[in-house]
């Protein structure tokens, strides 16, 4: 079972163009983070710009994971320049935490 934390959405002229959300899976005892990018605005900076307010806005939480394919490297970059630390693999993705 997933419950959602908080959800952000991401717009650019009216229109939402991505989101990023927190989730806590039963599974596990720290939130996850999960974003995406509408792919018509994808390298378009809109990550780059509000995954930091996005992490500003959910202080407090502690302790998040990211979970990114391994050859994600546009995402992994994004990960470690907003203070990410990688703490391990499992199958084809890398794990990243990031403490608030």
């Amino acid at each position: 079972m997933i419950h959602t934390i908080d959800e952000y959405k991401i717009i650019e002229n009216k229109e939402v163009v991505g989101e990023i959300a927190l989730w806590q899976y039963n599974n596990q005892k720290l939130p996850h983070i999960e974003y995406k990018i509408k792919p018509e605005y994808q390298n378009k900076g809109f990550m780059k710009k509000h995954l930091p307010i996005y992490l500003d806005r959910i202080k407090g939480i502690g302790k998040i994971l990211a979970i990114v394919k391994y050859d994600n490297l546009i995402s992994i970059k994004l990960l470690l320049s907003n203070g990410f630390k990688y703490i391990g693999k499992i199958n084809e993705n890398k794990i990243f935490i990031y403490e608030i």
